[in-house]
Parts: structure tokens; sequence; C-alpha cells
């Protein structure tokens, strides 16, 4: 459920408006969570009430945002605990069923033949020479007893 003071309505995408020397949110809350991705497979923040927890690490695994309340959102405005404030707009979606698809120009894939390299095929030759060879001396050996 999402608090109707964040301004925001069910099944509707917000994106966070990025402002000059404030954090950068790259996701998108849709229902009360936010996603990185639009697969929609991992939230990675979300609302509890009007505070949005944003589970965001630091490179030493510290929360970003102390307790990962990354602020409170009223009015699809999102006040930072700095106090910095950014602007939440909704943002369409367009499912990649959506999207036209791309011209494909249809070649003839050219085959690819492999050969043998000349040091194997040197190598088989003097194996099969050898075999004959120790053939022929042993058939020879056993015509004369």
């Amino acid at each position: 459920m999402i608090a109707s003071l964040t301004g925001m309505k069910p099944g509707e995408r917000y994106i966070i408006e990025s402002v000059e020397r404030a954090h950068h949110f790259p996701g998108f809350f849709l229902d009360g969570k936010y996603y990185l991705e639009p697969e929609l497979q991992t939230a990675v923040g979300w609302l509890e009430g009007q505070q949005f927890l944003y589970d965001q690490l630091d490179p030493t695994g510290e929360p970003v945002f102390p307790g990962r309340v990354a602020g409170t959102i009223e009015d699809l405005t999102l006040t930072l605990a700095d106090g910095a404030r950014l602007t939440l707009s909704e943002t369409p979606f367009c499912a990649q069923a959506d999207l036209p698809m791309p011209v494909v120009d249809i070649r003839p894939v050219q085959g690819y033949v492999q050969r043998p390299s000349p040091l194997l095929v040197a190598a088989a030759a003097l194996l099969f020479g050898g075999c004959l060879l120790a053939l022929n001396r042993f058939r020879g050996r056993n015509r004369h007893h």
C-alpha cells in the first residue's frame, strides 16, 4: 500500500530527478518499491509510509544512508536527510514487446571451412608411412622362414 501523502499512484512508475550536488538515484519507483532494472527482479529500496529506505552500500559495506533511510517523500518530492529536495516525476514504461523490431539485413553466412594444420597432415602421413613400412618388413620376414 502506498501512502497517499507521497503523491504516487499504484501501477505508475516514478523517477527521481537528478540535481547537482545531490545523491543520484538511477532507478524508479513502482508500487512502493524502488528498482534499478526494468525486469523488476530485485527491489533495492522501498517505502515504509512516507520514508524511502534505500539499500545502497558504500565500498566498505556500510549503508550510504544512516539506517538505510534515504529521506521522506511528500507530494512527489523526496527530501533527503541533508535537506536536498528532489522531484519525482511519472515516467512512461515502454515494454520490450512494444519496441519496434530492428531491421535485420539478411545475408547468407559465409561458411567456415576448417582445414587441418599442415603439421598435423605431415604427422599423419609420416605415421601412416611408418606403419606401411613396418608391415612390409614384418611380411618380408615371415616369407623367408
